[in-house]
């Protein structure tokens, strides 16, 4: 009776990690590393395919993504080791998300035109 009991834990992970999942059609994800003494880091290109970045960040931090490329509009979605991050405006351009465990975080990004900048900022 072990089998049914596995086979519906593994189609529930699966579920779970096809909704949690980045858009297939997106590039690998880029590392981003802060330059040494400075807190933030950035990246200029294309997103209109959409972006993913890994940042490693520690329990208490607060990310910071900032809107470098003028009006572009953004959809920036955030995940890491306990689930997807709801993050706050702080300003336009600028959404704040408080990091609740140490690990590395996802971070996928995308625009409706070809070529933009963001920063991202962990204090």
């Amino acid at each position: 009776m072990q089998k049914p009991v596995l086979a519906a834990t593994t189609l529930l992970l699966s579920f779970s990690a096809i909704i949690a999942a980045p858009n297939p059609m997106a590039k690998a994800a880029t590392r981003i590393q802060f330059p040494s003494g400075s807190y933030c880091g950035s990246y200029s290109g294309d997103f209109s395919g959409g972006r993913e970045f890994v940042l490693g960040l520690g329990r208490g931090q607060t990310l910071t993504s900032r809107n470098t490329g003028g009006g572009t509009q953004y959809a920036i979605y955030v995940s890491g080791p306990t689930g997807n991050l709801s993050g706050q405006r702080a300003s336009e351009g600028q959404i704040n998300y408080y990091i609740p465990a140490s690990g590395d975080y996802y971070i996928y990004v995308e625009s409706s035109i070809d070529y933009s900048a963001i920063e991202f900022c962990a204090f």
